[in-house]
């Protein structure tokens, strides 16, 4: 009787072993993208995209047992749809998840953070944490179009910097200019166009550093965006120190510049360009600044 106690107890660790061991991975998981961040979303607006998960082992996956959960604030806009996982993943094998975004219409402007993680459900219907990788979420919520925020070792990686739309402007002025004035076209397409002219003073010279007309010509347009911000934040009588106008153009263009300029290869590359200018200012007429913008102001809405 002893010996088959032993024997049944034997068992019963192994059956225990074994259940611990089909539950257990020592696998690790990969994210593609690596970080969910599409461009910006409006209010009421629904988009979905695909994301996949990789095994890099060293052990298969059980994916009998797996769920997928958002997290943080990004719960309140995005969904996913748990897939059918396949019964064993092996290393080196990648599974599709599809997030949904849905906005409400009432939604402020703004950007929702969050992450995906994948989890593992056990016998007894709870869930564990056993994948350290988890997708981070930011989700941009804007009236109108918005390349997403980049990560800075990315962003800085390069003097250009990142500008995914390929409008002239690196995508982190982009988005300081929208969410400064979400309310003004005008006003965010003088500045836009500003921006374009800094980054091309910039650029230009870091391309060839010894074409002074470039560098020239470049703050002739300056000046004339410049003049074109007096006229749309109607800032009339420019050096009048009581004119608040005045003094958002000026606030707006240090902040505009220091965005342009914020490593220190970004700043030598545009003051280095500044050396060739030897005082060269363009004041244009004052009575009719709106001759210096580069699109028409009235045509805006706002």
């Amino acid at each position: 009787m002893l010996k088959n106690k032993k024997i049944l107890f034997a068992i019963g660790i192994l059956l225990a072993l074994s259940s611990f061991a089909v539950w257990a991975t020592s696998a690790s998981v990969s994210w593609t993208p690596a970080r969910y961040a599409p461009y910006s979303v409006e209010p009421g607006q629904a988009t979905t995209t695909t994301v996949t998960f990789t095994n890099n082992g060293p052990s298969a996956i059980n994916g009998k047992k797996l769920s997928l959960e958002v997290r943080g604030d990004a719960a309140s806009a995005v969904s996913v749809t748990q897939p059918n996982f396949p019964t064993t993943i092996k290393k080196g094998e990648s599974v599709s998840v599809n997030l949904s975004v849905q906005t409400s219409s009432d939604m402020p402007m703004g950007v929702i953070d969050g992450t995906l993680a994948l989890l593992e459900t056990k016998p007894n219907g709870t869930t564990k944490d056993v994948f350290k990788s988890v997708l981070p979420i930011e989700i941009t919520v804007s009236p109108f179009l918005l390349p997403p925020a980049t990560p800075a070792d990315e962003e800085e990686a390069t003097i250009a910097g990142v500008d995914l739309d390929e409008n002239g402007v690196p995508d982190r002025v982009d988005r300081w200019i929208g969410f400064s004035y979400p309310q003004s076209e005008k006003r965010m397409m003088a500045l836009t166009e500003m921006a374009k002219t800094e980054q091309k003073f910039m650029m230009d010279h870091v391309a060839d550093p010894s074409n002074e007309l470039k560098a020239q010509e470049n703050s002739l347009l300056s000046s004339k965006n410049q003049n074109c911000q007096w006229y749309v934040f109607g800032a009339t009588v420019p050096g009048s120190q009581s004119d608040e106008a005045m003094w958002a153009v000026i606030k707006d263009t240090k902040t505009l510049l220091a965005l342009i300029t914020n490593t220190k290869e970004r700043y030598n590359a545009y003051f280095s360009a500044e050396n060739y200018l030897g005082g060269m200012i363009y004041s244009g007429d004052r009575r009719n600044y709106k001759s210096d913008c580069s699109f028409d102001p009235e045509s805006l809405p706002n």
